[in-house]
């Protein structure tokens, strides 16, 4: 085999490749938007309309967590959003699911405590401690997102005011957008 066929070979599977990933961020895609949209129906089945009916109290503390969990699908549909679109992979949208996972279980955490310490039940000491551990370790990784997110947002913005004062000092190096756009 000469070395044109193999890279018209090569070519030919990069390009069956690249329609397969496409495919699959989509099906994924779709899958999310499924999942969402059916956790946004049941909750509102589950809850809302009963509620509205008057057939049961409204339980916020459900309600806020199945809408941080479709938060995260949502947040992961915008990671599959982004590298159908831009063909590649951003770290902020990470972040913020786990961020958003890390709220929803300290939410979960505080009022399985605050359920345990208004009941009548005795409150087991060795429970307590570990959920309270498990509170400071959330609230560690918190704080270690949050400033994920923060340093990243940072990182951008201090790329784009450095583009922009190269641009300012340089104008004649800066190409024409016809140039960029290959319209000569």
């Amino acid at each position: 085999m000469n070395e044109d066929s193999s890279s018209r070979i090569t070519a030919i599977l990069v390009v069956i490749w690249e329609k397969a990933e496409f495919l699959i961020y989509v099906l994924i895609g779709l899958t999310l938007l499924v999942a969402a949209l059916g956790g946004l129906g049941q909750l509102w089945m589950i809850y809302v309309f009963p509620w509205i009916g008057g057939h049961i109290p409204l339980d916020v503390l459900q309600i806020l967590d199945s809408l941080l969990l479709i938060s995260m699908l949502a947040e992961i549909m915008q990671m599959v959003k982004i590298s159908v679109t831009q063909r590649r992979l951003s770290s902020e949208p990470f972040l913020i699911v786990g961020l958003i996972s890390v709220v929803r279980r300290v939410l979960i955490i505080t009022a399985e405590g605050s359920r345990l310490m208004t009941g009548d039940l005795k409150v087991d000491e060795r429970a307590f401690e570990l959920m309270m551990i498990e509170l400071a370790i959330l609230a560690l990784l918190l704080i270690v997102l949050v400033y994920g997110i923060r340093s990243l947002r940072q990182q951008r913005l201090d790329v784009a005011q450095s583009l922009r004062e190269e641009r300012r000092q340089h104008p004649e190096d800066t190409p024409d957008i016809s140039a960029v756009l290959g319209n000569h």
